[in-house]
């Protein structure tokens, strides 16, 4: 029963020759990398350390890094174990499956091919080595310095089987600065030890003196322990777990829950609880050997790189705005001048402006320079929350958004949710305010927008009879105001459900809005839906388009073209336009001027990805602003924003992931606190940081950036 993990060598060798030989390549359209045995010395073992390395095919005539992974052989096997994925992976990158990568395929010969790659205090016969501190103090920095490798986590892998799926486990999860993500296939692990007839107790690894197996050490070595020290770092990894359904059963019933499949199913339970670790888990159809390694090791492959070979991250480059206090983002947008308007909600005194109390309205005019030309702070005792700014073409600036407080002068004593509306000239001088709702119900803007005349409309919830009768929860309402200020029309409309209107543009002599469901304004599709509808400039419903999947779907941004299309920005619980990523997806859609749908695009990680905000440039470029905890592009933080650039023919041209190291682009309850506008080519961005940016340190308890883009995606 000790020899229960059996190596497998049968033909290694041979294939190594194989591989080596070009004749034996073929030629097809596969890219051929190369592969070469090389060898280096160790200054922890005081040895040299034999590896062979794949390189990809191109790598002698490019200029680029490559991300680079470390394949772990198992007990009793050598370097020359892994080689036989040497055309696979030639394969997978000529199919783009996985990126062009650098392949390490180190030998360990140490403790009788049995060091399970750690640091062993054994000192009997054949003594223990310090393998850990080679491997992870020599072999990488000489593996960096040697290739053009990623060299930070980002780029930078481990995988293993059986043993080596041990040592993968222990040096992503004990080593996550050096490793972004790990494939552990048929790890020899055991929890809390392993049994008494278990191989992992003969060969000093964990042993200690004259002792070849100390059980306190093996304790301290395996991955339970190292889970605490991994949740500390706050750093994220991916890991994908694989296990055959034959591989080797005790014989003694008792001892079921040594079997490997039975452990690394313990291994993926106890890992999926603990925090920034995301994990996969795969059962294989065969046993202990490459019929279960080698699909695995493909299936895993796809699936780390998802996450690697991304350039290091680095906190954005922007402006903050804020106050001692907790602030929000209240929106951002430009004018005909390149001016850059931008809103929010402040704690207190912002640019030496009287603060009335809780949260006030803030409005920055800045300059194209961006230096500020005039704030303006607007606020009752209670709390003001702005929505959405919008310019009209003759540089008047308008504001929605909701106020706790008499802001107008009409409603003495108010003490719940009414909306505002608000508009400025070009020197700051306030020109009117409206403040409508229904006495004791709460009435939310939440998105404003001007025509080419200087009519404005405003829309958002209510949940009282505004315009109306109440159909249910909240109803969506819409207004039209002149440029006077004087109300031309207003409308209500809802479901026996939740409805909500999160984005609104002026179209085609009418206005086009959207937003989100939970009944029927259609057809109910699932539990939650998006919506898109059309009304003339008489205030007439032209069209109404709910759409959605059986999960969830949100609308929260809406623009517009030329031609009376309209594009919505949101996210998707379901399979919107491909397969659901993972939690919620990022997801993009337009319709026509008849509503018919003719577009749509799905993005998103394993995690949470939502879609919060939408514009066209003067190029027809759309760009998408939104956040995500995953990796979209590279990880940042923790919620980081994200940018996403479609060509006019709607071609994705580039995304981009920023923010600080802490909470960007949406609130505590994962809702989006996220604006976008652009001018001359340049992307402006606002929304809600708990960071620090590049030069500046955080002003409070939460403030607001402004960062800009440029057409490439470079962050100014």
């Amino acid at each position: 029963m000790k020899n229960r993990l059996t190596p497998v060598l049968a033909g290694c060798v041979a294939l190594f020759v194989i591989l080596l030989a070009p004749s034996a390549l073929g030629g097809g359209a596969v890219g051929q990398g190369s592969l070469t045995a090389a060898v280096f010395h160790s200054t922890a073992l005081n040895e040299d350390i034999a590896y062979n390395v794949y390189l990809p095919a191109g790598y002698e005539s490019s200029a680029r890094q490559y991300p680079v992974i470390y394949l772990l052989h198992g007990r009793g096997d050598s370097k020359s174990a892994w080689v036989r994925m040497k055309g696979t992976l030639d394969e997978l990158i000529a199919a783009g499956e996985i990126p062009p990568m650098i392949a390490i395929m180190p030998d360990a010969p140490w403790s009788s091919r049995a060091s399970y790659y750690v640091d062993s205090a054994y000192r009997g016969p054949d003594p223990g080595r310090p393998v850990e501190t080679a491997f992870t103090k020599d072999l990488i920095p000489h593996v960096d310095a040697e290739y053009r490798t990623v060299p930070t986590r980002s780029g930078r892998a481990v995988a293993g089987y059986s043993m080596g799926g041990y040592g993968a486990l222990r040096y992503s999860l004990a080593h996550p600065d050096l490793f972004g993500a790990a494939i552990v296939l048929s790890p020899a692990v055991y929890y809390p030890e392993p049994p008494s007839d278990s191989s992992t107790r003969e060969f000093g690894a964990f042993g200690k003196g004259d002792r070849l197996f100390v059980e306190r050490i093996y304790r301290q070595l395996n991955y339970p322990a190292a889970f605490g020290p991994f949740e500390a770092t706050g750093l994220q990894q991916r890991m994908f777990i694989a296990v055959g359904d034959d591989e080797y059963k005790n014989t003694d019933p008792r001892d079921y829950k040594h079997d490997l499949d039975f452990e690394a199913h313990v291994l993926f339970n106890k890992a999926a609880r603990v925090e920034n670790l995301t994990t996969e888990l795969r059962v294989v159809d065969g046993g202990h050997d490459w019929d279960v390694w080698g699909p695995a090791f493909v299936e895993g492959a796809k699936y780390i790189f998802q996450f690697l070979d991304r350039p290091p991250s680095t906190v954005m480059k922007a402006t903050l705005t804020g106050t001692a206090g907790e602030e929000r983002a209240g929106g951002v947008a430009t004018d005909a001048a390149g001016n850059v308007y931008h809103a929010l909600a402040a704690a207190g005194s912002v640019n030496g402006q009287p603060h009335a109390g809780d949260k006030d309205l803030v409005l920055i005019k800045q300059a194209p320079s961006g230096a500020t030309v005039w704030t303006r702070e607007v606020g009752t005792i209670g709390l003001e929350r702005a929505y959405g700014v919008a310019v009209d073409p003759q540089g008047h600036v308008v504001v929605t958004g909701y106020t706790r407080g008499d802001l107008d002068g009409n409603h003495a004593g108010n003490t719940t949710d009414d909306v505002f509306v608000v508009k400025f000239d070009p020197d700051g001088n306030r020109e009117w305010l409206h403040q409508l709702g229904v006495p004791a119900l709460a009435d939310r803007g939440y998105a404003i927008a001007t025509d080419t005349t200087g009519n404005v409309y405003v829309t958002g919830y209510t949940r009282g009879d505004l315009a109306g009768s109440n159909q249910g929860d909240k109803d969506v309402f819409l207004a039209k105001f002149d440029p006077t200020g004087a109300q031309v029309w207003l409308r209500q409309f809802g479901s026996a459900g939740e409805d909500k209107a999160w984005g609104v543009a002026a179209t085609g002599g009418g206005v086009t809005l959207a937003g989100m469901t939970s009944g029927a304004l259609g057809t109910l599709v699932g539990a939650l839906d998006g919506w898109v509808a059309r009304y003339d400039a008489a205030g007439n419903r032209v069209w109404l388009q709910q759409f959605g999947t059986a999960a969830d779907e949100e609308v929260w941004g809406l623009t517009a073209d030329a031609e009376g299309n309209a594009y919505v920005a949101g996210y998707s619980a379901g399979a919107f336009d491909g397969p659901l990523a993972g939690d919620k997806d990022l997801v993009v859609a337009r319709f026509d001027a008849s509503g018919a749908m003719t577009w749509k695009d799905q993005l998103g990680t394993d995690r949470n990805d939502k879609g919060a905000a939408i514009q066209l440039d003067g190029a027809d470029a759309l760009y998408v602003a939104g956040f995500t905890d995953g990796n979209l592009a590279t990880s940042v933080g923790k919620f980081d924003a994200v940018l996403v650039k479609y060509a006019r023919d709607t071609t994705r041209e580039w995304t981009r992931q920023f923010g600080t190291l802490e909470d960007d682009g949406a609130d505590a309850f994962a809702e989006a606190n996220l604006y976008l506008d652009t001018y001359g080519g340049t992307v402006y961005v606002s929304g809600l940081t708990l960071g620090d940016v590049e030069g500046q340190t955080q002003i409070g308890m939460g403030d607001v950036f402004l960062a800009t883009f440029d057409a490439e995606g470079e962050n100014g």
